[in-house]
This record gives structure tokens, C-alpha cells and sequence, in this order.
């Protein structure tokens, strides 16, 4: 049975305010090797004033494999900059490395959190991916 069976429902209520539909699980999707392969997740896309939205639910990506002990909930935007070939982003990490039961225990007020932080961003608000992600967590 998927870990996600307690809130899947929530996930696409919430798609649903949001104009587009729950993604599930992602097959052969991570580039970094087999043992990167076939793990759950969950995602909701959407775009919105010309930049693309995202909440995903994924677990931690090892050196060497997918560790579902440790998961992550964060709120993702980004827009292809015009001149170049770089995105600029806007990250919130609402959950980062925990036990999955604590985003079961906290689904509704995760979703507002996110929602709230993606649907209120400005295209002012997103920075280079580089600045962003420039030093390792």
C-alpha cells in the first residue's frame, strides 16, 4: 500500500482549487542511477502569471539510492530567464528530512502554508537558481 493512502485525497482536493490535477510517482524520472528509480512522490503543477508552481512531496535522494525514511514537502516556483538558458526560483521548505507521519499528521496546514506562499509570489520574487542553491543542505 502507497504511504501517501491517508492524504492522497487532500492532494487532489487541492489540485483541484488549484486548476490542475495530483501527479503520482514519477517512473524513471531521477537521472542519478538505478537505485534512484520508480519512487513515490506526489506533485501538484500548475502555472500562474507566466512562472510554473509547484507542491511536491518526495523522499530524500541518497548518493546512492532513494532513502524513504526522510521526506520533504516544499513549495517550488520557477520561470526560464529570457536571456540564457537559467531559471529563476523561489523555494519553501515547509518539511526537510523527516519521518513522513509528521506531513500525514500536518497535510492540511502544509497545503494552506504552501498555497498561500506560491499563489501570493510575484515574478520579483524568484532569484537565480544559483543563489538559491548554491551551498549544499
Amino acid at each position: 500500500m502507497s504511504v501517501f493512502a491517508q492524504i492522497d485525497e487532500r492532494l487532489v482536493q487541492f489540485a483541484a482549487v488549484q486548476h490542475t490535477v495530483l501527479t503520482r510517482d514519477r517512473e524513471n524520472h531521477w537521472p542519478g542511477g538505478l537505485g534512484h528509480l520508480g519512487f513515490e512522490e506526489r506533485r501538484v503543477d500548475w502555472q500562474r502569471d507566466g512562472f510554473n508552481l509547484a507542491v511536491i512531496i518526495q523522499p530524500d535522494f541518497g548518493s546512492m539510492a532513494v532513502d524513504s525514511s526522510k521526506w520533504h514537502f516544499y513549495a517550488l516556483a520557477w520561470q526560464k530567464e529570457t536571456r540564457g538558458s537559467g531559471k529563476r526560483v523561489a523555494e519553501l521548505r515547509l518539511v526537510s528530512g523527516r519521518p513522513f507521519s509528521e506531513i500525514e499528521a500536518r497535510i492540511d496546514e502544509l497545503l494552506t502554508e504552501a498555497g498561500n506562499y506560491l499563489n501570493g509570489l510575484q515574478a520579483r520574487d524568484l532569484r537565480p537558481q544559483n543563489e538559491l542553491w548554491e551551498s549544499p543542505e
